[in-house]
């Protein structure tokens, strides 16, 4: 009888960890953020972004600089290409400047915010 007491107890905390498990694992799932699309070079040099750099970050982009996306509570996501959906990526590069709503996976590793762009719309 302990046995099976014990096998019970065993079993729902198992299931409970399992559990805590999906639901993590569920709130790593899909977002969306809306911010602007920055040259991550300049913005991290100079604080650079907004209307009167929107020239200088298209370069910059074309040229190869990282982009990121800056929300409108200062946050900073760096955007990353789901090499599964090259799109959504190759979209936000026309936007330099601008706003966009951008959806995927929202990431952190060791102090780094990132969102793996599954598709990103030009905020109208």
């Amino acid at each position: 009888m302990t046995n099976l007491i014990f096998n019970k107890q065993k079993l729902a905390s198992l299931l409970l960890l399992a559990f805590i498990s999906v639901a993590a694992h569920a709130q790593q799932g899909s977002s969306s953020i809306t911010g602007e699309v920055l040259d991550m070079s300049c913005y991290m040099k100079s604080g650079a972004h907004g209307d009167g750099h929107k020239d200088c970050a298209a370069g910059c982009i074309k040229g190869g600089s990282p982009m990121g996306i800056l929300t409108s509570d200062n946050k900073v996501y760096l955007l990353v290409e789901n090499h599964d959906k090259a799109a959504a990526y190759a979209e936000a590069k026309k936007h330099p400047g601008e706003q966009v709503t951008v959806t995927g996976t929202v990431s952190e590793k060791n102090g780094i915010n990132a969102i793996i762009a599954d598709d990103v719309k030009a905020k109208m």
